[in-house]
């Protein structure tokens, strides 16, 4: 398991089952999230910046190439005039995908060459995170204060279309049938599940509070999602089928999420505070809190793996 830590500035490889750490590599100003190589041998983390999306701060822009068998570099990328390096995700062919805040673009990365290969306008300079349909065909971008998505054609290079969403929209995932794209929008207290079919919204789900981050169960029976409620982290689990809340947690699982991610091998869920520092595992049967262990400074994205060489 992959942490990575804005205030160290760094990441944090875990053993995932036992939480103790084995390695720490530090990059450059505040990294927020990262992502592994399809062998689990390299982790890619962008240098995004000092300061929250829309504010003034520094605009880096650096990818960095880590072992993951030691955290040791094995290399970086300068994204050059493609700053604010941010939402990442590996597709099946290995191309890193990269978004470019300042540049309003999707950067395609080879990993081997480590080098651009292309790039995709997203007509947003809040050009978030993203998620990518397994074809690796379309990619949908969160445009937080634009509050839009935008649809990215890959094979051709282009912006497809911009969808209005009517309020700030953060992270976006995508169901395991490909039916859906989804989306949590925070100031209107509900998620949005919008049809990969034509763009349009299906129907959403209000939730008590403001849904930040958001992962489908690997059945795609259950969307799980973490946010905020009066000061503290509230994590729902949703019946798709049903289009309701089904459980709401009730520990104490800090003040502000970094992010919320499901263990692949096993399902469980995890969900870090930015606030005090903690990581905590959640069952998703009982939706009770079964782990909960300390993090580097700041904690954000969480990604697993696994690690098959040297």
């Amino acid at each position: 398991m992959m942490v990575v830590s804005k205030a160290m500035p760094g990441i944090t490889i875990y053993d995932a089952d036992s939480g103790q750490a084995i390695c720490r590599a530090k990059v450059g100003v505040s990294p927020h999230e990262a992502a592994f190589s399809l062998d689990g041998q390299y982790a890619y983390v962008p240098v995004y910046g000092s300061t929250a999306i829309g504010l003034a701060g520094t605009d880096e822009h650096v990818l960095h190439f880590i072992r993951t068998s030691d955290c040791s570099a094995a290399g970086t990328l300068d994204t050059g005039e493609n700053k604010r390096p941010h939402g990442i995700a590996v597709g099946k062919s290995g191309t890193i995908y990269l978004t470019s805040e300042v540049s309003k673009s999707l950067l395609l990365i080879d990993p081997n060459q480590r080098q651009i290969i292309a790039r995709i306008p997203t007509d947003s300079p809040y050009s978030h995170m993203i998620a990518v349909t397994p074809d690796e065909k379309t990619i949908y971008v969160s445009n937080v204060q634009s509050k839009t998505v935008s649809v990215l054609d890959v094979k051709d290079r282009k912006l497809e279309k911009v969808i209005p969403t009517g309020a700030e929209n953060q992270r976006m995932t995508l169901s395991p049938d490909g039916r859906w794209f989804v989306t949590s929008l925070g100031p209107e207290h509900k998620i949005a599940f919008y049809r990969t079919a034509d763009d349009q919204l299906d129907f959403t789900v209000a939730v008590d509070g403001q849904p930040f981050v958001a992962r489908f169960s690997a059945d795609g029976k259950y969307l799980y999602d973490a946010g905020h409620n009066a000061g503290q982290i509230r994590v729902w689990k949703i019946d798709v089928a049903q289009r309701k809340v089904v459980a709401t947690s009730s520990d104490d699982i800090g003040k502000n999420t970094g992010s919320l991610t499901v263990n692949p091998f096993n399902g469980l869920v995890y969900v870090d505070d930015q606030a005090t520092n903690k990581m905590s595992e959640i069952d998703p049967q009982t939706w009770k809190v079964t782990k909960q262990f300390t993090t580097d400074k700041t904690p954000d994205q969480i990604a697993f793996t696994v690690v098959r060489g040297k």
